[in-house]
């Protein structure tokens, strides 16, 4: 069972190349990809497509037809969002996947990527631009300690320690440990 990199995807684009770069996730249809279009290997939306690809199209709502736009979306990844877009999984299937870097160029989108691994205690943060210019970075996350009852736990930077509920006793609010 891998671990899993759970995080968030905003892509910037046109009507049609957010749509073909959101048809690339693996999504609860049937079936998951969409036939003879080339896929990013182990990401998930946990949702129907066509419901992603509406909730996208609201944010192109009143701009002109070649408008650019910025949606976000919540995927999920096989041990990690590097492994799945960058290097790894999509080159052990090239025909069927696809790397972030030629999505990109393809689909003339960019993208900003932000993963959080729990299990692994890391976060990663990768952008990627029309050309197909990739920049990935990886850093373990940071320690908080509830200031209720002191149980600890790692958060991503990109993670509101005030958000956060705490799984010993449920109440609100982390507070960033000092670094060892």
């Amino acid at each position: 069972m891998p671990n899993w990199a759970f995080g968030n995807v905003k892509v910037t684009g046109t009507r049609k190349g957010v749509k073909s770069f959101i048809e690339r996730f693996i999504s609860n249809d049937d079936p998951s990809t969409v036939p003879g279009k080339r896929f990013f290997a182990r990401s998930f939306m946990n949702e129907k497509r066509q419901a992603c690809i509406d909730d996208a199209m609201k944010m192109f709502d009143g701009l002109p037809a070649e408008a650019k736009a910025e949606c976000t979306l919540d995927v999920e990844f096989a041990w990690s969002a590097y492994s799945c877009l960058i290097d790894g999984y999509p080159q052990r299937n090239d025909k069927e996947c696809i790397t972030l870097a030629e999505a990109c160029v393809e689909d003339q989108v960019s993208v900003v990527i932000q993963t959080s691994e729990p299990g692994m205690c890391f976060e990663e943060h990768i952008t990627g631009d029309e050309g197909g210019t990739v920049i990935h970075e990886e850093r373990e996350l940071s320690t908080y300690k509830c200031r209720h009852c002191g149980e600890t736990m790692a958060l991503a930077s990109f993670e509101d320690p005030e958000d956060q509920d705490c799984p010993e006793c449920g109440e609100c609010g982390f507070d960033r440990c000092e670094e060892e």
